[in-house]
């Protein structure tokens, strides 16, 4: 049986800003799945080291916690996030949500380790409903966007449709000015998430298909 920490690769599984038991990861990517398309809000890790965690990586932690300058942490070889089986999230709305809507999927603080932890998630099996379903495909294209992106989106592709039901621009000025807007906008969004991801990453909130398909729909007419 593998050691805490020591887990092989064949017993992990990636996800979005980390790796989790491939048990475990299939769970937090249904999860996922769900709340980004309720919510638009794509959980993650807050870091590679904040989901499963290897033997080595957690002396680091135990060293910071006992010399006074890190969070508590477990002692090395008797972590959770050796197993594979926990996820601290960076913020608290990612936390809000997994609380909102995790309980049937298998995650939710209150039966979690850690409770001064707010950020701190375990996966508990005998609580996911879901079990052994497959986990979705990420999103592509429309839905793959927050919110006001998708907004934007359908402004600027009903503005083009007018325009090629009406033979051309000059037919529909408010239309124009309307896909006008509605581009500039986008191409403004599109600039963010490419300097969020320099920050942190981008797989945070689904940024790479949304950069993508965003640059794809400017790209076209008007």
């Amino acid at each position: 049986m593998a050691a805490n920490g020591r887990l092989p690769a064949s017993d992990l599984r990636a996800i979005p800003g980390g790796r989790l038991h491939k048990d475990v990861a299939n769970s937090w990517l249904r999860l996922r799945q769900h709340i980004g398309s309720k919510a638009g809000v794509w959980i993650c890790p807050t870091s590679a080291r904040t989901a499963y965690r290897t033997y080595e990586e957690q002396v680091y932690f135990w060293n910071l916690y006992t010399s006074g300058r890190g969070a508590l942490a477990a002692r090395p070889g008797t972590s959770n996030h050796g197993w594979g089986t926990t996820v601290d999230v960076p913020t608290p709305t990612m936390a809000r949500l997994i609380n909102q809507h995790g309980a049937e999927h298998g995650w939710q603080k209150r039966w979690s380790d850690a409770p001064s932890e707010w950020w701190h998630f375990r996966y508990t099996p005998g609580q996911d409903r879901h079990k052994g379903q497959p986990a979705k495909p990420r999103p592509t294209g429309r839905r793959s966007l927050q919110p006001d992106e998708r907004r934007q989106r359908d402004r600027l592709v009903n503005a083009r449709a007018k325009a090629k039901r009406h033979g051309g621009w000059n037919k529909v000025p408010k239309a124009h000015q309307q896909a006008i807007a509605a581009k500039k906008w986008l191409k403004a969004r599109r600039g963010g998430i490419e300097r969020a991801a320099k920050r942190n990453g981008w797989e945070r909130r689904n940024r790479r298909e949304r950069h993508r398909y965003i640059g794809h729909l400017i790209g076209g007419g008007k």
